[in-house]
């Protein structure tokens, strides 16, 4: 791949190395310059203003893949640079935008360790990291992993570690336990072979899932040494994000070898939100999702884009328009390749119908102060209102 014009000089040992990419990542203390020499005043602004509250983060690998204008700094439409944007105040506030309070998905009462959340039956989500090898502008999960004061993070220390284990041992109806984050393939090999190994350990447990995204932000993670660990503990499924086409390299390809090589590939599936302005797209959408198709990748989910999250006004979509572009998508790619759309609600996650109308399940409507909503039965059987935008 070509390199950003920053990196030419680093020798390939290094520049494979996956401690080298997270050392060497542009994040909140850096020398903005140092990066994109001829950057405008008001985006040094931005900079400033965003990483005053939030975090940010992009590997050499990542910043490489962006495309860069004459003047070296990042073109406005490259869809890998709007994913890491630094978002105007402007761009930071509407309807539904993160206010540090909301949040989609975790409830208090879900949570018997802070690290543990229960909110379906028979399955189970560990969070055993809050950091990630780069910081997408529209994390869902902005109070842990992006929140600069990190009060809100959660800490897995032994004794928490040893109380989530406690925890799946007496609810042994849980059998699907899901290793998340944060990504836990920031963790070096020795401590991910002990956590699947302590979680392996639970009888009652039947498959183990893994969500990452360092396929696409440090591919070089995936060593042999992971490729063995998977295979030890039969981890089920890697779970993996990416949101555009561009971010299927050569090095994404090499990561996924190196797995075939190891005699052991687990069942890949993906996940992504959907995105204004990055894949909102049926042409985009098209390429993507036959793409990983080919690589024997199945398209789990497209998430509607979240209320509450950050950049929601520059990101987010009606779910009405989304609605329209599956139902194009639909049409021209094969069954196998289509995902399911569904969206983020604090009581589970809803798949929406593909119906412009709406249904008698999930209607269109608007919410107490008259702005746009959907109305739908959840899992639980309880009605509840979802904003939409």
């Amino acid at each position: 791949m070509k390199r950003h014009w920053k990196y030419t000089d680093i020798p390939d040992r290094l520049w494979r190395d996956w401690r080298w990419q997270l050392k060497n990542r542009f994040h909140n203390g850096s020398d903005i310059s140092k990066f994109f020499p001829n950057i405008s005043e008001e985006s040094r602004r931005d900079f400033a203003a965003h990483v005053a509250k939030f975090n940010i983060s992009i590997t050499p690998y990542t910043l490489s893949l962006i495309r860069l204008d004459k003047k070296l700094n990042p073109t406005a439409v490259d869809p890998i640079w709007r994913q890491f944007k630094f978002l105007s105040p402007d761009e930071l506030r509407g309807d539904g935008a993160y206010d540090g309070v909301h949040t989609n998905w975790e409830l208090s009462k879900e949570m018997p360790t802070p690290i543990l959340h229960h909110k379906y039956p028979g399955r189970a989500l560990l969070r055993v990291v809050n950091s990630c090898h780069g910081y997408c502008s529209y994390c869902y999960l902005t109070k842990r992993t992006l929140d600069v004061s990190k009060k809100l993070r959660f800490a897995a220390s032994p004794a928490v570690w040893e109380r989530s284990l406690r925890y799946l041992r007496a609810n042994p109806d849980i059998s699907d336990v899901l290793i998340s984050g944060g990504d836990p393939l920031l963790l070096p090999n020795d401590a991910l072979e002990k956590i699947l190994s302590d979680v392996a350990a639970v009888s009652s447990v039947k498959t183990i899932r893994i969500n990452t995204r360092a396929l696409t932000f440090n591919p070089f993670r995936v060593d042999p040494g992971l490729a063995a660990i998977l295979k030890k503990h039969r981890v089920t499924v890697l779970e993996i994000h990416l949101a555009h086409p561009n971010e299927i390299t050569r090095e994404f390809d090499s990561a996924l070898e190196v797995l075939d090589k190891g005699g052991y590939r687990p069942l890949i599936l993906w996940r992504s939100p959907l995105l204004r302005g990055i894949n909102d797209s049926v042409a985009t959408l098209r390429e993507l999702l036959l793409m990983l198709y080919a690589r024997r990748i199945v398209p789990y989910y497209l998430f509607h884009n979240a209320p509450y999250s950050l950049g929601r006004e520059y990101y987010g979509t009606s779910v009405k328009r989304g609605i329209t572009l599956m139902k194009e998508l639909r049409r021209v790619i094969p069954g196998p390749s289509f995902p399911r759309y569904t969206l983020f609600h604090p009581t589970g996650k809803q798949d929406i119908p593909l119906e412009a109308g709406g249904t008698p399940e999930f209607r269109f409507c608007r919410d107490a102060s008259g702005k746009p909503a959907v109305k739908f039965r959840n899992w639980r059987g309880r009605s509840v209102f979802y904003p939409d935008r």
